[in-house]
């Protein structure tokens, strides 16, 4: 009895450290970057400092134990005075980011602004937003990292998708799609992310933002359901949009908005990071409707709470992985993203809310007050996109950048 009660106060203790450490996640300074005293100078000593994120497909047993581990903390670890636990408070800041109210002079006209996606901040907004998750990871466990999903891996899918990992397809639920069969999907029933295992989503984050009705608590996949079937993404796809200069266009290819041939033609659609949401979550096409329509399916293909399932933070990762790529292939510096021309909180210098010192404020979602479930912030924690335009400076770098680095320096050597 005595043995059960200390692991019980130690369980207790160490909930109470998470809760206290993911408060100063949530509040950084990162405008003066106090807190981070990592310098590249390709020295093997401060390179040591760094974390790594690695590839999915090289993580050990004990890795992908740690990793579902701690997120299954933030998972049921409630901050006090907050509604939500941590990792929920995570969903409502993407939910958040999704619906903003500019209520700063010069900037406010009522309208609904997405700030996350569909614009220059897409980069650095997801590259603060998922490094913050990382450290409240790291609270619960400091050898956490986040791995990323090389979409170009053919084995990386099954990796993932195993329940020795982030569980597999949902089950119970089959779609019938005319000249290309029937396909299954629903909720996720094995592994760590199955309600059955606790893995309870908040209705009032998970809802649908057409027509405002809750999409229950289940975690929902419809995994390689056709028209977003194939994989793995041709690499020539990716590197065709890392071949392109100019950050304008960067962005909305690697975003998946539009894709850009060898001669330069722009075709619109759904690709590379949008084309993998609906990869995992399953999209159906309307074509009854002009323009055409895309409803999503499941967890991931519902933008704004897509959060909801794990693999969100392997797939931005990899958008991460690919973006600080290309910005290490001659495109570093704020030189190489808009300084101004773009809606408030997408310039080099605006701030981007959460971290804006309270200057803009979510809309409610229809299903409850946002502001309500949201985390406090420091009026002094803000970050604009010159601020993480070094991710190295923010304390972490990636496995295929260590090993260049590291070959670049035995070369020198």
């Amino acid at each position: 009895m005595k043995s059960l009660l200390k692991s019980v106060k130690i369980l207790i203790y160490s909930l109470l450290i998470v809760s206290a450490c993911a408060i100063t996640v949530f509040a950084h300074d990162r405008i003066d970057h106090r807190e981070y005293k990592y310098h590249w100078n390709h020295n093997v000593g401060q390179y040591a400092r760094l974390a790594v994120r690695k590839n999915v497909t090289d993580l050990t047993s004990a890795e992908k134990t740690a990793f579902v581990k701690a997120i299954k903390t933030l998972k049921t670890v409630i901050p006090a005075g907050s509604k939500l636990s941590i990792y929920d408070q995570f969903v409502a800041i993407h939910i958040g980011a999704t619906r903003l109210i500019h209520n700063h002079k010069g900037h406010s006209d009522g309208s609904v602004q997405e700030l996350a996606h569909e614009n220059a901040a897409f980069f650095p907004w997801h590259r603060e937003y998922i490094r913050r998750f990382e450290q409240a990871l790291q609270a619960v466990d400091p050898t956490v990292t986040l791995p990323y999903w090389d979409w170009t891996d053919a084995k990386a899918l099954d990796v993932i998708f195993n329940d020795d990992f982030l569980g597999s397809n949902g089950q119970g639920v089959t779609i019938k799609i005319p000249n290309q069969g029937n396909f299954t999907g629903g909720p996720v029933q094995s592994g760590a992310f199955a309600a059955a295992n606790g893995w309870v989503m908040n209705p009032v984050l998970n809802f649908d933002p057409d027509t405002k009705i809750s999409l229950g608590t289940s975690l929902v996949r419809f995994l390689r359901v056709p028209p977003a079937s194939d994989y793995p993404v041709p690499k020539k796809d990716v590197e065709r949009a890392l071949s392109l200069n100019n950050y304008s266009l960067l962005r909305p290819a690697l975003e998946g908005f539009i894709s850009v041939d060898e001669q330069g033609k722009i075709t619109p659609g759904g690709f590379i990071h949008n084309y993998i949401h609906g990869l995992v979550g399953g999209v159906q096409i309307d074509a009854s409707t002009t323009p055409i329509k895309l409803k999503g399916l499941g967890t991931m293909s519902n933008i704004p709470s897509s959060p909801y399932d794990p693999v969100f933070w392997l797939h931005h990762a990899n958008v991460d992985r690919l973006w600080a790529e290309w910005q290490e292939n001659g495109h570093q510096g704020s030189n190489f993203y808009p300084a101004d021309g773009q809606p408030y909180g997408h310039n080099l210098k605006d701030r981007m809310w959460p971290w804006d010192g309270g200057m803009s404020t979510p809309k409610a979602t229809g299903l409850g007050n946002l502001l309500s479930l949201l985390p406090n912030f420091d009026s002094n924690d803000l970050v604009r996109p010159i601020d993480v335009l070094n991710h190295r400076k923010l304390g972490y770098t990636y496995g295929t950048q260590r090993n260049k680095s590291f070959r670049e320096l035995l070369r020198k050597s």
